[in-house]
């Protein structure tokens, strides 16, 4: 499971610091598809983002043929836990207290789903 939440973490981070390049996407850009797709290929933040969603499905995959759905999902959450702070720490993002108080009742919560799913 940990795979699972690293790879799509690295992705989303990626995807968005390729995006931070690439700017605002709006209806303006989304007039000139061709433009538009050929200037997200370009950017290498964004094409790396690929690969890391594709592995993180196929990790995934490997979860869900061990674990009830019902488990593995809540797990996978943890990356409400863990895009908060990477974000903080590598986008400069602020993050309030009552995120931080949001982000502690997910866990709780992950902590209730794991530990019922798994006894």
């Amino acid at each position: 499971m940990t795979s699972v939440v690293i790879l799509a973490v690295a992705g989303h981070v990626l995807l968005k610091m390729g995006l931070n390049q690439l700017g605002q996407i709006g209806f303006e850009q989304m007039g000139d598809p061709v433009r538009l797709v050929l200037r997200t290929f370009s950017n290498p933040l964004l094409v790396a983002a690929l690969p890391l969603y594709g592995a993180s499905f196929v990790a995934w995959a490997v979860v869900l043929s061990r674990m009830q759905l019902s488990v593995a999902y809540p797990a996978l959450s943890l990356t409400y836990v863990v895009i908060p702070f990477v974000s903080w720490l590598l986008l400069n993002e602020p993050i309030s207290l009552i995120h931080w108080i949001g982000i502690l009742l997910v866990v709780a919560g992950v902590l209730l789903v794991l530990t019922g799913g798994l006894f």
